[in-house]
């Protein structure tokens, strides 16, 4: 089906677009720099840190070279991530879209860099898990996927299914999310209440500023 400005297909970022998890990501990196005996992380700017691959944020943060000091550290990470759950909330508004464009028969995939068991976690929470017609997302082990790839998945589970993927679009908020949908040829909306800066945002192919924004994109 084709509705707005004509996708047949929507594919979600999950972090500043869906969910609001600022205030468990900033704990779980103070906690795992507390764990390594590194000085409490500079978070003014945490939403810098929002969204990217969780490998690239450690190396920020950390400064570690070494790819298995990383992973240690990502290990951290993941472990305060989980203790730190309770902490994420949903944006007002979304799941209410989401809903209806399962309603009106729009393919929907999550592309996340969030684990797969985390973000269908989520989805159970959220009452979403039936919505959705693929989720994907980074490796249990592993969350350095790059974006392209989760994208990449996404589309393949949605095809897999015989659904109709002619005219995709991604929902996002960070540049990663414009860049890896745009490796796949695909437009990017940009969500503006997410944790991405205007910057991020000038190669977009549209802009919502508040949900009701992008209802009318998706759904006219």
């Amino acid at each position: 089906m084709m509705a707005g400005i004509g996708a047949t297909a929507v594919l979600f970022d999950m972090d500043g677009t869906i969910s609001d998890s600022l205030d468990c990501i900033a704990g779980a990196l103070r906690l795992m720099a507390a764990d390594l005996g590194l000085p409490e992380p500079d978070l003014t700017d945490v939403t810098t840190f929002m969204g990217p691959p969780m490998t690239d944020t450690v190396r920020w943060i950390t400064g570690f070279t070494d790819q298995a000091d990383i992973e240690r550290a990502a290990g951290l990470y993941r472990d305060h991530h989980d203790e730190l759950e309770y902490l994420v909330s949903v944006y007002p508004g979304v799941v209410e879209l989401i809903c209806d464009l399962h309603d009106a028969g729009i393919a929907l995939g999550l592309a996340t860099s969030k684990r797969i068991r985390i973000a269908r976690r989520w989805l159970d929470d959220y009452h979403l898990s039936g919505e959705f017609d693929a989720v994907a997302g980074a490796a249990e082990t592993h969350a350095g996927a790059d974006k392209a790839g989760i994208i990449a998945d996404a589309l393949s589970q949605l095809e897999a299914k015989r659904l109709d993927t002619s005219h995709p679009v991604m929902v996002g908020d960070r540049s990663h999310d414009i860049d890896g949908a745009a490796a796949h040829g695909i437009d990017t909306i940009y969500v503006e209440w997410g944790y991405g800066t205007p910057a991020e945002a000038a190669t977009a192919a549209y802009r919502a500023h508040d949900v009701a924004e992008l209802r009318a994109l998706l759904l006219g």
